[in-house]
């Protein structure tokens, strides 16, 4: 059912002190907060997902589940009898869905990246250190199954040199993108940075960055970017990138080489090669259940909220994320180095 205003009656079999006595122990009452192509995506995984109920749905279309739907997502969190929400709205809303919830103690789960700037990271950080709840940004290219293999091989690799990310993906216009300024860097950069965080166990800085709009693209900003980082332990990054390619692409995933002191770890269309060698083919199989990466992020948060680690917290989000940021700024303020002849 639609509703547009009022209160929604959430029911339960329980009495209210039963469900006290069991609230660890049941499964969460959620609402998802934005029902585009993205919430719509993950309302199969909350499905297979036992520690979770869904509710409630809030913003976008209601997608005819016999679900009580919101127009706004302001109205779901009003609601009572809610333990948490899957934030899926546009990014720009991102920052005042999880304030408020959290302050209301709702366990949070946000798509990435959860906000847009430095100064809303900022309040996101502090909201999220003083929040009784959970608050966790969902990272789930760091449940993709190339990663733990490559892991497990950088453990033998010694010091890192150098490691290069390459993507390459054509136009994908839905949810707002042809209007963002940097389509690249606004939406799907935060995966490789954040991927770069997880695969090195280091933080990083941003050396030099520049973007680009080819004259073929329908994008109204600048889909390429090319950028060049430093690890801490100062092995060099390179990291190139385009939302308007043509001809052969890569994943979404990206295409990566790192270079140590005991060989070469590369991942070319989700195959991981060592020193030349296959070593895993992760291409998705067709009998594969569909989003398994989603399924891991969404088990661990109802851990998380059961007392276990929040590994994508919003303080480890502004590392990520703070290197997305840097580079959009080095990119606006980029300047050309004269070579004397």
């Amino acid at each position: 059912m639609a509703l547009m205003s009022g209160r929604v009656p959430i029911r339960s079999n329980r009495g209210d002190s039963a469900m006290m006595a069991t609230r660890e122990h049941r499964p969460l009452r959620t609402a998802v907060l934005g029902l585009g192509r993205w919430g719509r995506t993950w309302l199969p995984v909350l499905d297979r997902e036992p520690g979770v109920e869904v509710v409630l749905t809030a913003g976008g279309i209601p997608d005819g589940r016999p679900l009580a739907h919101l127009g706004d997502y302001r109205q779901a969190l009003d609601q009572p009898d809610l333990d948490a929400v899957v934030v899926t709205l546009p990014v720009r809303l991102h920052l005042d869905a999880v304030v408020t919830a959290a302050e209301r103690g709702l366990h949070v789960l946000v798509e990435k990246p959860a906000v847009a700037d430095r100064a809303e990271l900022d309040v996101l950080c502090s909201t999220a250190a003083t929040a009784p709840s959970v608050v966790m940004v969902c990272q789930n290219y760091r449940e993709r199954a190339w990663v733990a293999v490559v892991r497990h091989h950088l453990a033998t690799l010694g010091r890192l040199s150098q490691v290069s990310i390459e993507v390459a993906r054509g136009e994908f216009l839905d949810g707002g993108r042809a209007r963002l300024p940097h389509p690249l860097l606004d939406d799907l950069a935060i995966h490789h940075l954040d991927l770069l965080r997880h695969l090195t166990a280091q933080d990083a800085s941003v050396l030099a960055a520049t973007s680009g709009r080819p004259p073929w693209t329908t994008y109204d900003g600048q889909p390429d970017v090319a950028a060049l980082l430093r690890l801490d332990d100062g092995a060099i990054v390179t990291y190139r990138g385009t939302w308007a390619a043509r001809g052969g692409e890569t994943p979404y995933d990206g295409d990566w080489t790192l270079r140590g002191e005991n060989g070469v770890i590369e991942l070319r269309d989700l195959v991981v090669r060592r020193d030349g060698a296959v070593v895993a083919d992760t291409a998705p199989r067709p009998l594969d259940p569909p989003d398994n990466d989603l399924a891991a992020v969404l088990h661990t948060f109802v851990a998380a909220t059961r007392g276990g680690p929040v590994p994508t917290s919003a303080a480890d989000h502004a590392r990520s994320l703070g290197l997305v940021l840097s580079m959009r700024e080095a990119a606006a303020v980029g300047a050309a180095v004269e070579v004397e002849t």
